[in-house]
């Protein structure tokens, strides 16, 4: 028997996150060649991992000189984020590197005192491990039982890593990576204040 109730399917509150493929522009070069020679060290928030990031130096990797390019790109990206999700200009911050090897992973996390924050890719192996994104309703739902995933109920979305390209994404949003099985997957980090 068909039915004749009309209904109406409302995404509220949805969460921005965005993709931008820059390994075409000039300046990714540039910045791969700084990736390469930049050292790095062991960081408390990853396993089998390392870092640029130090809580008493300050982190401005993406400061170099020789970035000042890809930086602009970077920016024109969180420009174009911030005019369509109706947010206060934004600028760069801060910014760090990651280099996860072999069963390397990040822990879940949050970035404090930042509207918007970013992960670009110079490096990805295929089959490196995703960006997990956690939804951020999931501590709500106090008796939901699911009979299959869909959009509406999904505990994390996986974001792909692939070489050349950034995600941005809310910085309160909690995020990790689980082991790698690969040798060589390299992250650039940032995070945003308002202008």
């Amino acid at each position: 028997m068909e039915s004749h109730i009309r209904s109406t399917v409302f995404e509220i509150f949805p969460t921005m996150v965005t993709t931008h493929d820059l390994s075409t522009d000039p300046s990714f070069n540039v910045m791969r060649d700084v990736v390469n020679k930049t050292k790095t060290s062991e960081h408390a928030l990853m396993k089998n991992a390392e870092s640029t990031y130090n809580e008493s130096t300050g982190n401005a990797w993406l400061d170099n000189v020789l970035l000042k390019d890809f930086k602009y790109l970077i920016q024109q990206c969180i420009d174009q984020y911030t005019q369509t999700y109706g947010l206060k200009q934004l600028r760069i911050s801060n910014s760090w590197m990651n280099r996860i090897g072999l069963q390397g992973a990040v822990r879940p996390h949050r970035h404090e005192m930042s509207a918007l924050s970013g992960a670009f890719y110079p490096q990805a192996e295929p089959g490196s491990t995703p960006l997990i994104l956690k939804n951020p309703t999931n501590s709500h739902k106090m008796y939901e039982i699911h009979t299959n995933e869909t959009f509406f109920n999904a505990g994390q979305i996986e974001m792909e890593c692939t070489v050349g390209q950034l995600i941005l994404f809310p910085s309160w949003l909690e995020h990790y990576t689980e082991d790698n099985d690969t040798e060589n997957r390299v992250t650039v980090s940032f995070n945003t204040s308002y202008v």
